[in-house]
């Protein structure tokens, strides 16, 4: 790891753990009676919905889905693909969809198309780095840890080429 790359720390190690606890309570107090299903988004959420999950006083479960981006056959456009899928059901289940930052929204928009087909009782967004400032579509992020800008920021999930994920807090990446 080239510790030249990690610039000011944005979010400490104790202030992402006071977040994280606060979003648990809310957790725990809107699935007091309920079962979540807690959709972790690979790779970056693992460190936010491990911390998360060990919060919670709620039954709940755990699964993961995982996205490439591909190359269209024509022209210079993106596809997204599932390159995970769900290992459990979601059909009459709360879902809550666990990310550890959302820039543009299209491929959050993307995966609630996909998993909305499935018939979930209900699907809410939990992100703990959402940059409204560069949103293309809207979503229904219902739990948000941190509103930023559009710098570039590693640590806590959040990687430059697969690097820096495994930092305790968050930073700017001057690369």
């Amino acid at each position: 790891m080239n510790k030249d790359n990690i610039g000011k720390i944005i979010i400490s190690k104790t202030e992402i753990e006071e977040r994280v606890k606060d979003i648990a309570d809310s957790l725990n107090k809107d699935y007091k009676d309920k079962e979540p299903l807690l959709v972790g988004i690979l790779k970056g959420s693992i460190y936010f919905l491990s911390d998360l999950s060990r919060l919670l006083n709620i039954d709940h479960n755990i699964d993961f889905l995982s996205f490439g981006r591909f190359k269209a056959t024509s022209g210079e456009k993106e596809k997204i693909k599932i390159t995970k899928d769900l290992d459990l059901s979601i059909r009459d289940r709360d879902v809550i969809v666990i990310e550890d930052i959302i820039r543009t929204g299209l491929t959050h928009s993307y995966i609630l198309k996909s998993l909305r087909p499935r018939r979930p009782n209900s699907i809410n967004l939990c992100v703990l780095i959402d940059c409204t400032n560069q949103r293309l579509v809207d979503l229904p992020i219902r739990y948000r840890g941190y509103e930023m800008g559009s710098q570039f920021l590693i640590g806590y999930g959040l990687d430059y080429k697969e690097k820096y994920r495994n930092l305790p807090y968050i930073a700017e990446f001057l690369g």
